[in-house]
């Protein structure tokens, strides 16, 4: 067939022959531009990345956080990202959650490489909220994050290998190593989740654990500085097992921390430390009032993980801090100590540009 289309060629005029590459070109051109404007360049590459074995026993680590290294945020583009977050709060019921008009609006900012909308579009491919579900287009949103040096997105797509999503193997070791590589870059989620499994007593493989108490720490306290309310309770964790008043202090101070950071499990930890004093937890007395404030934050969370607390300390400070005055309303306590609200998103016609 290839020598048939060249005799063909060579017995044309020059200048036929001239037009004829010249419209060959033009075709490569615009085909690869296609591709590229397509935003699926990265597509089946950088999910196949080769990275370091995961290092369990390393002797060093740098603190990166994710803030100084993601792309900058365009400010309407986090309108619309803001927008598509109170369209599908965890605080309304399922049916009342407007997923469509999400992903369009998310879609929206990640064409200006909002990374968090980005992420989040990817997860509602992945499971089919707003648009028919397609792994593969998870993938590929997740693939041109990474592109654009975003940690988080390095973390997910570990979390993809893991589980074996659209049409990858399930691999343990190549989820570590990709979220070793996000850890370092700077995503929270991985500092906290390979930080949790470095602070073991002894080596486990196979239980998930490591003895690598000085790491883990550092990657804890890299995620705590990001305000992950994993790392907050892992280390609260840790250190009420510890003995010594100055160690349950530090325990109750990266619990309150979590709570303050969306953590519901600080939150109930919190709540059985005074609720039973200082025999077996770390708060120094029993408290009931301070029991049930901590319940009902538990509660809140528990209901809705992406409400966040940073007045409690107005509301609910530790000991030796006294309580200031609650009326008993659930609704005025959370109120008061989540502080300013998000303004309401706009109609969606509004967001049509």
């Amino acid at each position: 067939m290839k020598k048939k289309f060249l005799h063909f060629v060579s017995r044309k005029p020059w200048y036929i022959r001239l037009g004829m590459l010249l419209l060959v070109a033009v075709l490569i051109v615009f085909v690869t531009k296609f591709f590229y404007d397509n935003r699926h360049i990265t597509s089946n590459k950088l999910r196949y990345t080769s990275l370091p074995l995961f290092q369990p026993h390393r002797v060093s680590f740098t603190c990166i956080q994710q803030a100084a290294v993601v792309p900058s945020i365009d400010p309407e583009a986090d309108q619309w990202f803001e927008q598509g977050m109170a369209l599908t709060s965890e605080d309304k019921f399922e049916k009342d959650k407007d997923y469509k008009t999400a992903v369009m609006l998310w879609t929206k900012a990640a064409e200006r490489k909002h990374w968090k909308a980005q992420n989040n579009l990817a997860g509602l491919y992945l499971h089919g909220k707003g648009v028919p579900r397609d792994p593969e287009k998870a993938l590929q949103l997740t693939e041109e994050a990474m592109a654009w040096g975003v940690p988080q997105a390095w973390e997910n797509m570990g979390s993809y290998h893991m589980q074996g999503v659209g049409g990858l193997k399930p691999d343990a070791t190549t989820a570590y190593a990709f979220w070793q590589k996000a850890a370092e870059m700077g995503a929270p989620g991985a500092q906290s989740n390979l930080g949790e499994k470095m602070v073991a007593a002894y080596d486990n493989p196979k239980g998930g654990f490591w003895a690598n108490e000085k790491i883990g720490l550092q990657m804890l306290e890299c995620a705590f500085a990001q305000e992950d309310g994993g790392a907050a309770n892992q280390l609260g964790v840790i250190y009420r097992n510890r003995s010594g008043a100055e160690n349950k202090t530090r325990a109750l101070a990266y619990h309150q921390a979590g709570i303050k950071f969306g953590n519901q499990d600080s939150a109930d930890a919190l709540e059985i430390a005074f609720q039973n004093g200082p025999l077996s937890h770390p708060a120094p007395f029993v408290d009931h009032d301070r029991e049930r404030r901590y319940q009902v934050f538990g509660k809140a969370l528990r209901d809705n993980p992406d409400l966040r607390f940073p007045n409690l300390d107005k509301v609910l400070p530790l000991p030796p801090e006294k309580l200031p005055y609650w009326d008993g309303d659930e609704n005025h306590l959370l109120d008061a100590a989540e502080g300013i609200h998000p303004v309401p998103p706009e109609q969606a016609s509004s967001t049509e540009k």
